[in-house]
Order: C-alpha cells, then structure tokens, then sequence
C-alpha cells in the first residue's frame, strides 16, 4: 500500500508540474496573442484614416486565426484554476468522505469527455485542413488545433485535480493561489 501511496503521489507530481507548465504557457499564449490582434486591430484604425485605400484588407484574418487560441488559452487557465461557473450545491451538503467520491467521479468523467472531444477537434481539424482562407490563405484547421489543445489542458487540469481530491481531499481540489473556490 505504501508503494501504491508513493507511486500515486509521484503521478500527481508529474500531473501538477505539467499543469503548472500548461498554465504557464496558456498566459503567454493569452498575453501574445491578444497583443498581437490589438496591434493589428489598431493599426488597421489608423491605417483606415492614412491611407487612400481605407485600411489592410488582411487584418480581419488575423483575428479570427489568433482569437481561438487566445479563448482555448484562457479556458485552459480557467479549469487549471476552478475559476469556471460551477453548481457545487451537492459537494456542499455532503460529509467530506462522499463528498471526495463524488468530486473524484465527476472530475474523472470530466477527464473522459474532454479527451473526447480533442480527439473530435483533431478529425475535424483535418477536414478543415482543406479550407483556406480568403487573402492569407491559412489552413481552415487552426481554430480546431486551438478547439483541441483547449480540450486535452481542460483534460488535464481535471486528471490533476481529481489526483489532488483522491490523495489530499476535496479541500485541496484546487492549487493553493485558488484555494477560496468552494469544492
């Protein structure tokens, strides 16, 4: 039991040094990327006033390329943080020992379903592949990359947390920076 106990606490090391390295990356990426499309955006204003030709007919692609990842990001963080919208009347009114089931189980659905869902992102990223868009010409896919990666960190951060419910207890659901959410 001890060398059970061991190894599953090293897999929850492994799992929350890959989320805190996720989280880490989500911030830049959100950083970048929203950056990147106020630049455009705002060069675009002022080009509109500048120049003959009222602005670069490019700048709206640039976005709809960049906004994806910036929401799968943010998304990414969200769940690695417990800062989603979530119902927790149940959790609440159970004792702790259920209440760590309870939490475990629905934390290892969640797990299922977004692995899931980035295998769909992904087979739809490839028909997409073939759909270019109109002036930049880039791949139809990206947005689904974005719909994937969001869907495996989502995973991740879930497998993370019900590792922590199952080792530690439902009060420890979530790192210590968001420990004020209820679990």
């Amino acid at each position: 039991m001890a060398r059970a106990s061991g190894l599953a606490r090293g897999l929850l090391a492994v799992a929350e040094g890959a989320d805190r390295v996720a989280g880490l990356l989500c911030r830049i990426v959100v950083v970048v990327t929203g950056t990147v499309m106020l630049a455009v955006l705002a060069a675009n204003v002022i080009a509109r006033y500048v120049l003959a030709q009222g602005g670069f007919r490019w700048v709206q692609e640039i976005p709809e390329q960049l906004f994806p990842w910036f929401i799968a990001a943010g998304v990414a963080i969200a769940a690695r943080d417990g800062a989603h919208i979530s119902v927790d009347l149940l959790p609440r009114a159970l004792a702790k020992g259920p209440r760590r089931v309870l939490l475990a189980l629905v934390h290892g659905l969640i797990v299922l379903a977004y692995v899931w869902l980035g295998v769909l992102a992904l087979e739809v990223a490839e028909i997409a592949a073939l759909q270019r868009s109109t002036i930049l010409r880039l791949s139809g896919s990206y947005g689904y990359w974005a719909l994937a990666v969001a869907a495996f960190l989502t995973a991740l951060a879930s497998l993370t947390v019900a590792l922590r419910v199952v080792l530690l207890g439902s009060d420890r659901a979530f790192p210590p920076a968001t420990r004020g959410h209820p679990s």
